[in-house]
């Protein structure tokens, strides 16, 4: 028998996973992803919400980089 059938971890049991689900589908900007990307990779976040969205949005289509 697997889990208590009250589904993963991080889905829609809050509605963040399903959000965050729903941003990847449709390519929008995940600035939850960006500050968890972060605290895994040992540095502070460089950028507010605003600018990480603003620079999501100018990057668009310019290729993959990280921080």
């Amino acid at each position: 028998m697997r889990g208590d059938g009250r589904g993963r971890k991080g889905t829609a049991g809050d509605g963040r996973g399903l959000g965050r689900l729903l941003r990847q589908i449709i390519g929008a900007p995940d600035y939850e992803a960006y500050l968890e990307h972060c605290r895994k990779a040992g540095h502070p976040p460089r950028l507010t919400e605003r600018e990480f969205v603003e620079e999501f949005f100018a990057s668009k289509g310019k290729g993959v980089r990280c921080c």
